[in-house]
């Protein structure tokens, strides 16, 4: 890899993960995962700069849960979150807020919208 910010997409979904990864593979290092299991392997490799999380996963955990330990692992209290879903609720967002998380966006994702969102945060990440 060249050095430019690694983004790690958290979604079960692979049109959504293909979506993402195509617009932004133009500017980031991508990685993506549709399960819990392998969540948990690539996360303890790889040091990502920003994380895209759904919320719901069909999993053992959903991506509240999944940031609400990233948050808790001194690895991963700071680094940027945002999470992508289908799911616009009052109460979606204010436990997305609880866990920590940085952004809450609403798919389908503008993606030029996202590409600028996520620069904005890796460029002021030190007051994160």
């Amino acid at each position: 890899m060249d050095g430019r910010h690694k983004v790690l997409i958290v979604d079960d979904e692979e049109l959504a993960q293909d979506f993402l990864r195509f617009f932004l593979s133009k500017k980031f290092d991508v990685y993506t995962v549709g399960s819990v299991n392998t969540f948990n392997n690539i996360i303890s490799k790889v040091d990502f700069d920003i994380i895209l999380m759904d919320i719901s996963l069909r999993d053992s955990k959903d991506g509240i849960q999944l940031t609400k330990e990233l948050r808790a692992s001194p690895k991963y209290r700071n680094v940027p979150i945002f999470i992508l879903t289908a799911f616009n609720t009052t109460k979606e967002r204010n436990n997305a807020e609880a866990a920590g998380a940085n952004k809450f966006l609403t798919k389908p994702v503008d993606s030029k919208l996202l590409v600028n969102m996520i620069d904005d945060v890796l460029s002021n990440k030190s007051t994160i």
